[in-house]
């Protein structure tokens, strides 16, 4: 875990594509192919903020191999709360709830196909 100071943590947690991943990740699981066509954004950027964000252990990943899943995790505490008042104060905002909207139909669509694949895969 990254030790920073309360104020270092959140000018880290911020940054603006860190808390549209974490606005999503807060709607649904999501795949990295998930955020990268609901962000528009390079399978680099968002593996890069992702990897942020388990050094703030404030997404966990589930490997599912090959494909990895990420869920929100909160860490307790006076973090956790800063985490959800930040989360909350998202939901208030327009492209933010669009984004969590593409989250929640990504996920419902393609969770069952991934895993399936996967599941086939292995045997």
């Amino acid at each position: 875990m990254m030790t920073l100071s309360t104020a270092d943590f959140l000018v880290t947690l911020a940054e603006a594509t860190r808390l549209r991943i974490l606005n999503c990740i807060a709607a649904a699981p999501l795949f990295v192919s998930d955020l990268v066509a609901i962000l528009r954004l390079p399978q680099p950027t968002v593996s890069r903020h992702l990897r942020v964000l388990r050094e703030l252990e404030l997404v966990h990943d589930i490997d599912l191999s090959p494909y990895v899943l990420y869920t929100l995790s909160p860490p307790p505490g006076s973090r956790g709360r800063l985490v959800r008042a930040v989360l909350d104060a998202l939901r208030a905002d327009p492209a933010t709830k669009a984004e969590r909207s593409l989250a929640q139909d990504r996920t419902r669509e393609g969770f069952r196909v991934r895993v399936g694949d996967a599941a086939a895969d292995a045997s």
